[in-house]
């Protein structure tokens, strides 16, 4: 059986673009034509399948899994996909030709450097990993419930972000298995360095070579910046080496999206380390900004490293992205955890602890219940007064809504959860975090507004106040 735990970064609502709900019925001024093209993001939903904002029919699509055919329920929310196919002109429905996913790496953790929350970093391979609130888990070992539970020695697959060519934001982590065992295949992608006759380097990580079948290698030899997948059934030597059963070239040698000039392209994610105002780049892929490149959410000035942005634009003769729109992400500012007690597939909206939360075609769904989880999850459903939900949301600048990045369906009962900024002081003894009244009477705290704070308690419907029975100050 699986185990998940989701904890999810923003992806903004983009008003300007007519994007909107996925939860059932909504409305949106769109595209005024049908558009096709090459889109690279992180699935958010299925039903068919949501790629940055758009529902895609697959009844027609060729789907791969790692170079291999494969079908629809193969892939999972938060595996970053490669799609090819045509958007419809209300801007939030498609088709989608092919599907192609391929994980960043599945090997062996040597290191792991993570906080109680399970966010952190870990080495796996050579590469360094970040885990934070973005990253989906799943897990098929028993005792490893969370990214907290994953220790030296683990073996995972992790899908994600390339933020240079040693570190990955992960946007998915799967424990595979407790251990490696000799024989099983594991393998890691990056580019090549410190190349001799014999081995090359991964980041911090040698790998030798002397014995490994090369593929697809130009001229049959390896070339220092060369980009390749290093294959291993032998795992470590005893000085910490990685075996190489096959070096494969990868992406035509560059981590770069394969496109033709003048293809249409919508890439999403975080930009890559060593970003300018003018130029810079998403998983390897090259964005030109430039005079009538448009903005939403910020201008030139808030590019910076990691900053996750949705890019669309134009290839050009050199295999560049000129940008003809750049739109900032909203992360979110409030999650929460308590019973579902209402929802309006219409209007798609549900009311947790006492607010108003709206979904788009951005929010992440999923269901994590450990019986019989729904796998095309949407708003309609859920049970008020009896599912439990955790949501992870934004107050919108322009419209006020409260937007949800994130909606996923839990097991059981628990304490209600509380995580957000510490915005007044409704009453004697309370605080509101996120427009929730909280009583803290009872637990001998009062954290000051503009404080971060992690809360457990019981939220009372008929009041509409969150009791309090532990606080802590989030730094």
């Amino acid at each position: 059986m699986l185990i998940h735990k989701r904890n999810l970064l923003g992806i903004a609502i983009l008003a300007s673009l007519g994007l909107s709900g996925c939860g059932g019925g909504g409305s949106g001024s769109g595209a005024s034509s049908s558009s096709s093209g090459l889109s690279s993001g992180v699935i958010s939903g299925f039903g068919s399948v949501f790629v940055n904002g758009v529902e895609y029919e697959t009844a027609s699509s060729r789907i791969t899994v790692d170079g291999s055919p494969s079908t629809e329920d193969r892939l999972k929310v938060g595996m970053r996909v490669t799609l090819r196919g045509s958007i419809n002109p209300d801007g939030r429905s498609g088709s989608a030709s092919s599907i192609d996913y391929a994980d960043e790496l599945e090997g062996i953790v040597q290191s792991t450097s993570l906080a109680a929350d399970g966010t952190g970093s870990l080495v796996v391979m050579g590469i360094t990993v970040q885990v934070d609130n973005s990253t989906f888990f799943e897990s098929r070992v028993p005792g490893i419930a969370g990214s907290a539970d994953i220790s030296a020695g683990n073996v995972i697959e992790v899908s994600g972000h390339r933020l240079d060519d040693t570190t990955v934001q992960a946007t998915l982590i799967e424990v595979k298995s407790a251990s490696f065992t000799p024989g099983s295949e594991i393998e890691v992608k990056g580019v090549i360095g410190s190349l001799t006759a014999t081995s090359f380097r991964f980041g911090g990580m040698t790998i030798d070579y002397s014995s490994a079948q090369l593929d697809n290698i130009p001229g049959g030899t390896l070339s220092e910046g060369l980009y390749v997948e290093v294959k291993s059934i032998a795992g470590f030597d005893g000085s910490g080496n990685l075996i190489a059963s096959k070096v494969e070239l990868e992406s035509n040698g560059d981590r770069d999206i394969d496109a033709s000039e003048g293809e249409d392209i919508k890439l999403f994610g975080p930009i890559d380390n060593g970003s300018s105002a003018s130029r810079f780049s998403v998983d390897g892929t090259t964005v030109v900004v430039n005079g009538n490149t448009r903005f939403e959410h910020g201008t030139s000035a808030s590019i910076a490293d990691g900053v996750e942005v949705k890019v669309e634009g134009v290839v050009d003769a050199s295999g560049d992205l000129v940008a003809t729109e750049i739109a900032f992400k909203e992360a979110p500012e409030t999650e929460l955890e308590a019973v579902v007690e209402s929802v309006d597939p219409a209007a798609n909206t549900l009311v947790v602890m006492g607010l108003t939360v709206t979904v788009d075609n951005f929010t992440m769904f999923r269901d994590d219940r450990s019986g019989n989880p729904v796998r095309r999850f949407r708003l309609d459903d859920l049970n008020p007064g009896t599912d439990r939900v955790e949501v992870d949301l934004f107050q919108d600048n322009g419209s006020g809504q409260r937007v949800a990045r994130k909606l996923k369906r839990e097991d059981g009962a628990g304490p209600d959860k509380l995580e957000g900024v510490v915005d007044g002081a409704p009453a004697p003894g309370q605080i509101s975090v996120g427009g929730v009244s909280v009583d803290i009477s009872g637990v001998g705290a009062t954290p000051a507004t503009g404080d971060k704070v992690d809360i457990r308690g019981n939220y009372n419907v008929g009041t509409g106040i969150l009791t309090a029975t532990s606080l802590t100050l989030v730094n």
